[in-house]
């Protein structure tokens, strides 16, 4: 399995052709008299992901594929995006499928057809579950893939004054 996303398995080699990552960053431009106009930093923009897929008779059905594709899309749900090495790669929405059928038969049943599936960044607000993050944190500290050893979680601060350094606190 190359990656899921959500319920869908992407499998190696009949399925994936090729995969593409977009990041951007977002600057505000303010003119000046007399002068170049100044860039302000706003902020991270939405990651991108485009996956090629290939689809053929031979070793699946590309129209109940391309259908499993479609409802997904159509939940309008955000899905986490794991990769077979079990690197959680955040929730993403389908932005977009676009395909191209490459071969039919005599009567008109689809053979083989290749498809791009865009995924969009889902900020969910809170990272990956627990579980996930646990594992990709073991992972990334030990250089390890795969199944790791979950890391015991670190406790949550109290909230109290108490539990806060004097030399933290900003007074003003």
């Amino acid at each position: 399995m190359f990656a899921m996303l959500g319920p869908i398995s992407f499998r190696l080699p009949a399925y994936f052709e090729g995969l593409s990552t977009q990041r951007s960053w977002n600057y505000a431009q303010h003119d000046v008299i007399e002068g170049k106009p100044k860039l302000q930093y706003v902020g991270e923009e939405l990651g991108e992901i485009s996956i090629d897929l290939a689809l053929h008779a031979a070793y699946c059905d590309p129209e109940a594929e391309m259908a499993k594709l479609r409802v997904a899309a159509s939940m309008r749900q955000a899905m986490p995006l794991v990769y077979g090495s079990g690197h959680y790669a955040g929730l993403f929405v389908i932005r977009r499928i676009q395909s191209t059928a490459r071969h039919m038969d005599g009567s008109g049943v689809l053979v083989a057809l290749t498809a791009r599936l865009a995924l969009m960044e889902h900020d969910g607000g809170g990272g990956p579950p627990p579980d996930l993050r646990e594992e990709n944190d073991v992972a990334r500290t030990s250089g390890a893939g795969g199944k790791t050893q979950r890391a015991s979680p670190t406790p949550p601060p109290s909230g109290e004054a108490s539990s806060v350094p004097s030399s933290r606190i900003v007074r003003r």
